[in-house]
């Protein structure tokens, strides 16, 4: 949700939690600002929908990253989000990683495990 794609009201209705883009493929902090206000109106658990920072290919291009910069991107990311959600007073509920970020870390321990530290340190702040 939140990905520019125009469809997000329609889909509220029908889904429990959404993953809102968190602006590195998709997105901004005004759509997030919207989509989070849009979920809480349909009472949408929100989470934050992390990826590579990748725009022209919609976070789908591989990239070869050292974990630091997979946690401090995602630390980036989830900070954001999770700023926008308290300002509204909504809690983030749940992390998912986007295309290739998800793709990667399901299969390199190594990032899985920066992106889970990156999530564990947003967590206790």
């Amino acid at each position: 949700m939140g990905e520019g794609v125009g469809n997000d009201a329609a889909i509220m209705p029908y889904i429990s939690s959404a993953s809102i883009a968190c602006g590195y493929h998709a997105g901004d902090e005004t759509t997030m600002r919207q989509t989070m206000i849009l979920a809480a109106a349909s009472g949408v658990a929100i989470g934050a929908h992390v990826s590579f920072a990748d725009r022209d290919n919609f976070g789908r291009t591989e990239m070869h990253l050292p974990a630091s910069e997979v946690y401090r991107m995602v630390v980036q990311q989830l900070t954001l989000a999770g700023g926008i959600a308290a300002d509204l007073q909504l809690q983030l509920r749940h992390v998912k990683p986007h295309g290739a970020l998800y793709n990667q870390s399901a299969k390199d321990p190594v990032m899985a495990q920066a992106i889970a530290a990156a999530i564990t340190e947003v967590d206790a702040q």
